[in-house]
């Protein structure tokens, strides 16, 4: 765990994960990556290549002195790494132990151990502490989804059964008037219009209120289930983006940003 930089910003890493690895300037570093390591045709390359000092170089077959030099981000696992720091965390905590319970005199190379040992642990505890926020708010924001998914399941079965009864009970109809009421509905702002409004339908159209009354529910409920299956469909497929960025932001994190120099 000496490899950790001690001013690592998990936090601050992760939302640049988060949000920039869509950026122009990532991108820019992605499409130079892809032109070192093509394979181009001897006659059509545009750049030799290089690498020195874990840095990618590509330089203009025309002018060698125009060169542009990639250092390459840097990835953790997070998850993989908040075990590890639990683990580093907890022998630093015995090493500690063992220092101040020492019978023998404290000596100044003990006060400088400590002083680093005390350093790590507090280094350690915030990478832990920052993960765990991580880790926490994505799991938060999953179990809303989920409760919302849990809802929506529960409002879409209710109309379902609401558009097949109402579909059982159907009323033949002209197509025509059909999709006059629906527009009806519409203009209504997706609501069954009032008593008053639906007796002046059904004496233009010469059809029982009663049935009118029935086609527009029928209406209705056949809009709500639409509505609300497309909503569903919207959160599943929340769900199914948060974990694909999760599982893909906390497995290959970025703690190195790229850097190109031309």
């Amino acid at each position: 765990m000496d490899s950790i930089e001690d001013n690592l910003d998990i936090l601050k890493m992760y939302k640049y994960q988060n949000e920039e690895l869509d950026s122009k300037e990532y991108q820019e570093y992605i499409k130079y990556l892809n032109i070192f390591f093509s394979k181009d045709n001897k006659k059509d390359e545009k750049f030799n290549k290089e690498f020195l000092d874990g840095n990618y170089i590509l330089i203009d077959t025309k002018n060698s002195k125009k060169k542009i030099t990639i250092t390459p981000s840097k990835f953790i696992n997070i998850q993989k790494m908040h075990i590890e720091l639990k683990q580093y965390s907890n022998e630093i905590l015995y090493k500690i132990t063992n220092l101040i319970e020492t019978k023998n005199n404290i000596t100044e190379e003990n006060r400088k151990e400590f002083e680093y040992l005390k350093n790590k642990y507090i280094l350690f505890r915030k990478n832990i502490n920052d993960i765990d926020a991580i880790n926490e708010n994505y799991y938060n924001e999953l179990e809303n989804l989920y409760k919302d998914k849990i809802e929506k399941s529960y409002e879409l079965a209710k109309y379902y059964q609401m558009r097949k009864d109402n579909y059982k009970k159907k009323i033949e109809i002209n197509e025509v008037i059909k999709k006059d009421l629906i527009k009806k509905f519409n203009d209504n702002n997706k609501k069954i219009p009032d008593i008053l409004t639906i007796n002046k339908i059904a004496k233009e159209k010469k059809i029982p209120s009663s049935d009118i009354e029935f086609l527009f529910k029928w209406i209705e409920s056949s809009y709500f289930y639409l509505l609300i299956k497309n909503e569903l469909n919207n959160i599943n497929n929340n769900i199914k983006d948060k974990e694909i960025d999760f599982n893909k932001n906390t497995k290959y994190m970025i703690i190195k940003k790229p850097i190109i120099e031309k």
